[in-house]
């Protein structure tokens, strides 16, 4: 399973917190159930709402799926996803020892 950081930012306009029936899309949204059926495992999610910014840390055996998975946020503003490692297991590749997850080099 490769490692992604999803980032999400929108405007005051299209903030999803304006509208109670889109937060409730999206808490649904990334449910574990939800997510497990797409393929994503959220490790970890954090929202500035006064900077209207959302950041999320997956686990997928596919950048499509995470793809899929951010799809939504994408309707109300900027989505970038990026595959990367732990700091674990990057002094792991720079050390030569066993990575599972193959992103990168030292």
């Amino acid at each position: 399973m490769a490692l992604f950081l999803i980032e999400h930012t929108h405007t005051t306009e299209t903030c999803p917190t304006q509208s109670p029936e889109m937060v409730k899309q999206l808490r649904s949204h990334v449910t574990p159930e939800n997510t497990r059926r797409l393929g994503v495992s959220i490790l970890g999610d954090w929202v500035s709402e006064p900077e209207h910014t959302v950041v999320f840390i997956v686990e997928s055996d596919s950048p499509d799926k995470v793809s899929t998975f951010a799809a939504p946020f994408a309707q109300m503003g900027q989505v970038r996803v990026r595959v990367g490692l732990t700091c674990e297991d990057t002094a792991k590749a720079c050390l030569g020892e066993c990575v599972h997850r193959s992103v990168g080099t030292c």
